[in-house]
């Protein structure tokens, strides 16, 4: 699978946080606008659900996505951390 690559971007340290219901916005946008690339969505999801780094994310590899058939998960730490099923699906995609 072909890495994900971003351009770089300024990061301004002082901007403020999201607030919930903006990031359960654009979670929600993620989600069901297919017109987005597919690799973007999934990283975004889990920049918005996990408050993962962008560097972390597109360091992650396919050894790191577990699919038992019921679940899917994600080596982010120590533990693999569940998805939730809409973000799992985009996943199995």
């Amino acid at each position: 699978m072909p890495r994900l690559t971003l351009p770089p971007q300024v990061i301004n340290q002082d901007q403020a946080p999201l607030h919930q219901h903006r990031r359960l916005a654009i979670l929600r946008r993620i989600l069901n606008d297919d017109s987005l690339p597919l690799r973007a969505r999934i990283a975004a999801a889990l920049v918005l659900l996990y408050a993962q780094s962008v560097t972390r994310i597109v360091r992650l590899t396919v050894e790191d996505v577990l699919d038992d058939g019921a679940t899917v998960t994600v080596r982010l730490g120590d533990r693999p951390s569940p998805l939730p099923e809409p973000v799992a699906d985009l996943m199995r995609a």
